[in-house]
C-alpha cells in the first residue's frame, strides 16, 4: 500500500486541479505551506492553481451564454445576490471581472451572471485569465509565506502527517479571516450605498 507522501507526491497536484475548479481558497493555501516544506514545487503549485479556477469560471460562463435553460443557470439567478451581482456587471464590468472571486458571497453565481449578460467572450477570457493568475500566484504565497512563518516561529515541523495538519489549521484560520474581512466589507459598502441612495433620494 503506497504511503501517504506517496499518495500526496502522485495525486497532489491532480486533486489541487479538481477543487480549484470549483473553489478552492483553503486548499491552495494548504498546498502552499505544504510547497515550502518542499512537497510541491511552488511554482508547479501555481500554475495548476490557475488552470482549475480558470477553467471552473470559463465552463459556469459559457454555461450561463450558451445554455440559460439548463437548471443549474437557472438555480444561480435565484440567489438573493444574482441582482446586484448583474448591476455590478453593469456599471464596473472589468474591475468586476477582476475582482469578484475574492468577494464574499458572489464568488460562485459571477460567472454565470456574466456569461448571461452582455459583455464579450473574448474579454471575458482575457480579464478572466488575469484574474485567475492574481488569485493563483495570491493564495500560493499566503501559504507559502504561513510555511516560512511557522518555521521561523516553531522550528522545522517534522513528519507528513505534522505538516498535513498544520497546513490545514493555517489554511482554516486564514481562510476564515479573509472571508469575515471580505462579508464585512461588502457590509459596509452596502451600508455606504444605502446612504448614497437615501441621501440622493431626499435631494430630489
Amino acid at each position: 500500500m503506497p504511503s501517504f507522501e506517496t499518495l500526496l507526491a502522485d495525486y497532489g497536484l491532480l486533486a489541487i486541479l479538481v477543487l480549484t475548479f470549483f473553489e478552492g481558497e483553503t486548499v491552495v493555501i494548504v498546498a502552499g505551506f505544504l510547497s515550502h516544506e518542499g512537497y510541491f514545487n511552488p511554482y508547479t503549485l501555481c500554475l495548476t492553481a490557475f488552470l482549475g479556477t480558470f477553467a471552473g469560471d470559463q465552463l459556469w460562463f459559457y454555461l450561463g451564454r450558451r445554455h440559460a435553460n439548463f437548471k443549474i443557470v437557472q438555480k444561480a439567478t435565484t440567489f438573493p445576490q444574482f441582482a446586484r451581482v448583474i448591476r455590478l456587471i453593469e456599471t464596473h464590468p472589468i474591475k468586476f471581472i477582476l475582482s469578484f472571486r475574492f468577494v464574499y458571497g458572489i464568488r460562485n453565481i459571477s460567472p454565470v451572471a456574466l456569461g448571461l449578460s452582455r459583455i464579450s467572450a473574448l474579454k471575458y477570457f482575457i480579464l478572466n485569465a488575469i484574474a485567475a493568475a492574481v488569485w493563483a500566484m495570491t493564495f500560493t504565497s499566503i501559504g507559502y509565506f504561513f510555511g516560512q512563518a511557522a518555521e521561523t516561529f516553531i522550528g522545522r515541523i517534522n513528519g507528513v502527517f505534522g505538516k498535513v495538519i498544520a497546513a490545514i489549521v493555517v489554511g482554516a484560520i486564514v481562510y476564515f479571516a479573509f472571508k469575515f474581512g471580505m462579508k464585512q466589507w461588502a457590509k459596509m459598502t452596502a451600508a455606504k450605498r444605502a446612504r448614497q441612495a437615501a441621501a440622493e433620494g431626499k435631494a430630489d
